[in-house]
């Protein structure tokens, strides 16, 4: 019954560590060399987890409306840095720097926000000339 057990848990193991890498790996969806700024207003903030998102409404170059879609950590850990669900409003004006989706679409992983009064919330890292 033991050999057996411990080859169950062995393909587990070798089943979830297939797993867990591809949704953590940001090289493959995200541009991690290319971050770009957004300016826009928020259009709504999705405070859950895995990840939070962040809705942002962006003047495209066809002057259409985009809305970005801007993801960043859990909200565990983002409560820890002193963010909360409120940190961002609907209807705020902001600049987001983002690393870009490799894939084209309008959406990207967050490395900052920048409000009006240029205070910076949700600081990840990256910077933007």
């Amino acid at each position: 019954m033991r050999p057996l057990f411990v080859l169950i848990a062995l393909l587990t193991a070798l089943f979830l560590s297939e797993r867990l890498p591809a949704h953590h790996g940001r090289g493959d969806r995200y541009d991690m060399d290319s971050p770009i700024k957004l300016e826009g207003t928020v259009k709504e903030v999705f405070w859950r987890n895995p990840h939070i998102a962040i809705l942002v409404d962006v003047i495209g170059e066809d002057r259409k409306v985009v809305t970005w879609i801007i993801e960043h950590s859990n909200v565990h850990t983002l409560a820890r840095m002193g963010y909360h669900r409120n940190t961002l409003q609907p209807g705020q004006e902001v600049t987001a720097v983002v690393n870009p989706s490799t894939s084209g679409d309008a959406s990207g992983l967050c490395e900052k926000f920048i409000l009006a009064d240029s205070s910076e919330v949700f600081v990840r890292g990256a910077t933007v000339d």
